[in-house]
């Protein structure tokens, strides 16, 4: 088989059948292992997809109430501002916003233009525009419907659009993506000079994929098309004319959590209360100390145009 990361022949790759673990669906999926970049990918992308992208599916829908909206906008501007990581705590709402945060550290200027590939229901582009981005745009082929107000998300591919952008964001998205060379030759087109793209994206070579295989909560077959490694990174990075300017690791809980409940026959929906405070303690403790050791297994690439 030939590997679509790298173009590698693979003669003697290892394979695996996976099923659609977030549904408990029998269909099962074959993958191969690149013996040269260790990319995981799957071996035949499924003729219609949409069918794996029901309405129930986590980007696409929204659970928020005004109160949380209002809740997770005054916690985007604490990190904005810099305000001490504490308020967020007697806010008493979830700490985290990472896609914000790898935006954020690019220090951009408000009158930037983003563009959101697979944006969902615009989580992300909520953030930002509510800091004082408006010169953003989404687009989710998978949308249910377009959106125009306050920020457009357009139900288009990512070879429909036409205009410039400083950054475009691929926020666990890129593991969706059939063809990342092409993609990202795509977006070397639609970037300005000196734009960026910033990646957010699970990966193989980490500790949870390691221990938990099948059960890697982040596999998630047969959405997820490829599993990237470092290595296979800075292949594609150099074969499309970037720079990988920076590659980091942003792992939490989830990796244990989401592969924990896989790996006791448990749905993809079971409230993380079947853990103990205990165990959810020692998995955030374990999540940061593998990211340190560079074993997480999500990363964040910042690829600068050349």
């Amino acid at each position: 088989m030939i590997c679509r990361i790298c173009g590698h022949q693979n003669n003697n790759q290892k394979l695996y059948y996976v099923n659609d673990k977030m549904f408990q669906e029998n269909e099962s999926f074959e993958y191969f292992e690149c013996t040269h970049c260790d990319a995981l990918q799957i071996s035949s992308v499924p003729g219609d997809m949409s069918r794996f992208y029901p309405e129930n599916y986590y980007s696409l829908k929204s659970k928020l109430s005004f109160g949380q909206k209002l809740l997770f906008r005054l916690r985007d501007l604490i990190f904005y501002y810099n305000f001490p990581v504490f308020l967020v705590r007697k806010l008493k709402i979830k700490m985290s916003n990472l896609s914000l945060e790898a935006f954020l550290k690019l220090k951009p200027e408000k009158n930037v233009k983003v563009l959101d590939v697979g944006c969902g229901e615009g989580k992300f582009l909520t953030s930002i525009y509510n800091l004082g981005f408006k010169n953003i745009i989404g687009i989710e082929p998978f949308a249910l419907k377009e959106q125009i107000k306050p920020f457009p998300i357009r139900k288009k591919q990512l070879y429909d659009i036409t205009e410039k952008f400083d950054i475009i964001t691929f926020n666990h998205v890129f593991e969706h993506v059939e063809n990342v060379n092409e993609t990202l030759r795509s977006c070397y087109d639609l970037l300005k000079k000196n734009g960026k793209i910033i990646i957010r994206v699970p990966v193989k070579d980490s500790y949870a994929y390691e221990f938990y295989k099948e059960n890697w909560v982040q596999w998630d077959a047969p959405r997820h098309f490829q599993l990237l490694t470092k290595k296979s990174f800075e292949i594609i990075t150099a074969k499309n004319n970037f720079q990988l300017s920076d590659y980091y690791y942003d792992s939490y809980k989830f990796q244990f959590t989401g592969s924990e409940k896989y790996r006791r026959k448990l749905s993809y929906q079971t409230s993380n209360a079947v853990f103990t405070k205990e165990e959810l303690k020692k998995f955030t403790e374990k999540s940061i100390e593998l990211n340190n050791q560079k074993k997480g297994d999500q990363i964040v690439a910042v690829l600068s145009k050349i």
